[in-house]
């Protein structure tokens, strides 16, 4: 078999799978290595040199050897080669890190109207209050002896801390979506749900309303969706029974109500 003839076979037994991008960067692992090349033939140094070149060139490095990296395992694996050739193909791991940095960065953030509108106050209010913090550290620098300075210390850190915290709230804001109840109410409890629980052990009932991490406010009632009893109850329906892994140990909870 050929090596173009084992790419043609994998995408008709992958295909929709396989997108038009991946295909295009198969056909040209294809042309480059030899279409007409024996598929059992290509050795580790053939692989090998084909992913420096794709590296040393740049660009969407992950994109382009990623679908060689899986079409040459699932070559070995449907008998097209004998040969393990996926290992060879190395991807950087920093691009791999960006992409997946990339794809989080791209995702949203289901919020209720309350506390998106909380972080915008937030946010309105830490960037009024720059001015205030960018003078206490002028006046705190008028004490020439920074050696031991303590105001000087102490101003810089609460105006660090205060842009960080604005950096993380914008980015927030900007992934941030209300939630869509109706969605929430047809996959069971999610983010936004207001979930009572039956203690089995002490046959008590609590209630709590799952948010992101960004909005968690335990001693509201508001628990985050990964929090441990947040992670347990996430896509329960009524008269579902949950176990919950606590550090004093496993809890039962049976689902009495659900309300989006």
């Amino acid at each position: 078999m050929t090596l173009a003839e084992a790419i043609e076979a994998y995408l008709a037994s992958a295909s929709p799978k396989v997108t038009p991008y991946e295909h295009q960067e198969l056909h040209r692992f294809s042309r480059t290595v030899g279409n007409d090349r024996n598929i059992e033939s290509l050795a580790p140094p053939d692989v090998a040199a084909y992913a420096e070149g794709v590296v040393k060139a740049g660009g969407d490095i992950h994109g382009r050897l990623s679908p060689v990296k899986v079409f040459l395992a699932a070559a070995k694996k449907k008998g097209y080669s004998t040969h393990s050739l996926a290992t060879h193909v190395k991807i950087p791991r920093a691009t791999v890190k960006a992409v997946v940095a990339a794809a989080r960065a791209r995702e949203e953030i289901q919020m209720t109207e309350e506390g998106i509108a909380n972080l915008r106050e937030e946010l309105t209010s830490l960037k009024e209050g720059r001015e205030e913090k960018i003078e206490a550290i002028r006046l705190a620098a008028m004490d020439k002896d920074f050696r031991e300075n303590a105001p000087l210390d102490a101003a810089r850190e609460t105006h660090s801390y205060a842009e960080s915290r604005i950096k993380e709230l914008e980015e927030t804001l900007r992934r941030a979506v209300v939630i869509d109840h109706t969605a929430s109410r047809e996959r069971g409890v999610g983010v936004g749900s207001r979930v009572t629980l039956y203690d089995l052990q002490n046959e008590r009932s609590v209630e709590y309303t799952l948010v992101d991490s960004s909005e968690a406010d335990p001693a509201g009632g508001k628990i985050s969706v990964v929090s441990p009893v947040g992670a347990a109850v996430l896509g329960a329906v009524v008269g579902d029974e949950v176990a919950v892994r606590a550090p004093k140990g496993e809890r039962k909870y049976r689902v009495t109500a659900v309300e989006a």
